[in-house]
């Protein structure tokens, strides 16, 4: 096996929960020297615990002084503006006070494409119309949320960049995969939703997640010089009701439609252009493939 750029480097994965503790498994695999940080008292094989609060700049002192590369993997205590602010604003002040004299050669930061609003789309040259495919949205649309969320998330991107090495905000689509099975639930209780207005959707599979943020360190310690954000999605949008007439098909659910999306995010197709760019491979470029997938582990 090629060795990887990795190999040797000190990377800080801050954050060990489902996601953060996929990527720390996948750093050491290629031979890099892990610390994991959170509250709790567990941390994958082959990774350096430390116990530290991010919400406490004294804790987070901790940290080696020869960290290389850091991945920010974080979830709110609660989901309201409140909890976003006192973790992803509060964090990212904190860490970009904390390692400021780190020689980072690139931060990676976890956002969410809930930053992007519909003013992008609608700005778009071509226009979405009902029964057409919706205007594509990548990175060179600006970052304009609609929630206030959304704004909390977008303000905690650019406090880390405070720190003053090279951040990348990876702002993931949804995450479905193992444990993420709420989709396939609302299917067997046949609840589908109308086909019109199309509600466009899109998603990234947990593995092809944890895969993206590994590929793009390795990009920034080869030299490639990464932009300030990226879309994780697997690039395959598709309106909401087709999706759920698949996972029906497949389960032998007939479905009723229920209007019940209220709230949701706007309506919009991404495109991953980056990660297409730079050559990433998805394991699940698809719904198909990734549900199929978890279809198939629950039948084992």
């Amino acid at each position: 096996m090629k060795t990887s750029v990795l190999a040797s480097r000190r990377i800080a994965m801050i954050g060990l929960g489902d996601l953060g503790a996929a990527v720390a498994t996948r750093l050491v695999d290629r031979g890099a020297r892990v610390i994991g940080v959170r509250r709790g008292t567990d941390a994958p094989r082959g990774v350096e615990l430390l116990r530290a609060d991010l919400g406490d700049p004294g804790s987070l002192a901790a940290l080696p002084a020869d960290i290389e590369g850091m991945v920010v993997s974080i979830t709110p205590d609660r989901y309201d503006v409140e909890g976003y602010r006192n973790t992803y604003l509060a964090a990212a002040e904190n860490l970009a006070v904390a390692l400021a004299d780190r020689p980072i050669v690139r931060a990676l930061w976890v956002s969410s494409t809930s930053v992007y609003g519909s003013a992008e789309a609608a700005s778009a040259d071509v226009q979405a119309k009902e029964g057409h495919a919706a205007a594509e949205l990548d990175e060179s649309f600006p970052a304009v949320p609609e929630s206030d969320r959304g704004r909390v998330l977008l303000e905690a991107e650019r406090a880390l960049a405070a720190g003053g090495w090279p951040v990348t905000a990876v702002r993931l689509a949804g995450i479905y995969g193992p444990g993420r099975s709420a989709l396939i639930e609302r299917v067997r209780q046949g609840r589908g939703v109308p086909a019109a207005p199309v509600q466009w959707t899109n998603r990234i599979h947990r593995d092809d997640a944890a895969d993206a943020l590994v590929f793009l360190l390795e990009q920034a310690f080869a030299g490639t010089d990464l932009p300030d954000a990226v879309i994780g999605s697997d690039g395959a949008s598709a309106p909401r009701h087709e999706v759920l007439a698949w996972l029906a098909d497949r389960l032998g659910v007939e479905l009723t439609a229920v209007d019940d999306d209220g709230g949701r995010s706007p309506s919009r197709r991404l495109r991953p252009r980056v990660l297409q760019e730079l050559g990433f491979r998805w394991r699940y470029p698809d719904y198909r493939s990734g549900y199929a997938a978890m279809l198939e582990a629950t039948h084992r």
